[in-house]
């Protein structure tokens, strides 16, 4: 069984360099371990997830694809599946939102050991892991921001390393390097942005009750993201 990622997919293994030692957590059907274990990528990895039918379907897949001898299924929750002897250097946690990734993040710190990467991918909440990371020294190194199946999806590539400048709010919430390299699909999602934000004020103006705390808030990230357009 050869496999072929989707784009998104595609997109988050690019990241994993030659001879990493991975952990995908939530790895659901082990597609990205596989794949890179079938182009020689990686000689190892361990492939989590919280749920039995998943696990379940990863070791399937893991059997029919032939490369069982390089990698792992566990049951655990988060990165508690990491075992020291396991020497991950890489972790990959996506498809989910930013709320649960920095949970997982913030009850595994204990799993780590300080010179690992992290491959990270929330379907939302992009802003709240970013803040995380900052808070915890993890410098953002590497971003990419993508459209698949009409769905926008950030990516951050972080190493717990602390930045050269501390970041600012329009660095967390556009992501310094999304914001430095720009492109299509990120003018794009910023117009949307500025739209959904102009939006939002204008039904708290309309609103009788006192929402003045609220039309700050979104009146700063609004003047925010107009700035970002126009840098």
């Amino acid at each position: 069984m050869t496999i072929h990622l989707s784009k998104r997919l595609a997109q988050i293994a690019s990241f994993v360099e030659s001879g990493a030692r991975l952990a995908d957590i939530g790895t659901d059907h082990a597609y990205i371990p596989i794949a890179l274990a079938q182009d020689g990528v990686i000689d190892f990895a361990v492939a989590s997830d919280i749920g039995a039918g998943p696990c379940k379907i990863a070791k399937a897949n893991i059997e029919q694809a032939g490369v069982a001898d390089k990698i792992v299924v566990r049951q655990a929750d988060g990165l508690s599946g990491i075992k020291a002897e396991d020497d991950i250097d890489t972790i990959i946690i996506a498809g989910m939102g930013g709320e649960l990734m920095v949970e997982l993040l913030e009850a595994g710190l204990t799993q780590l050991d300080g010179t690992e990467s992290f491959i990270l991918e929330p379907n939302r909440d992009d802003y709240t892991v970013r803040e995380w990371l900052a808070k915890h020294e993890f410098g953002i190194l590497d971003e990419a921001l993508l459209e698949d199946e009409g769905h926008v999806y950030p990516i951050i590539v972080a190493g717990q390393t602390s930045p050269e400048v501390p970041y600012t709010e329009a660095d967390l919430v556009l992501g310094p390097v999304l914001k430095r390299k720009r492109g299509v699909v990120f003018e794009q999602q910023l117009a949307r942005n500025i739209a959904t934000e102009e939006f939002i004020l204008a039904s708290l103006q309309k609103a009788t009750s006192d929402n003045s705390e609220k039309i700050a808030a979104v009146q700063a990230r609004l003047d925010l993201l107009k700035e970002a357009q126009h840098d």
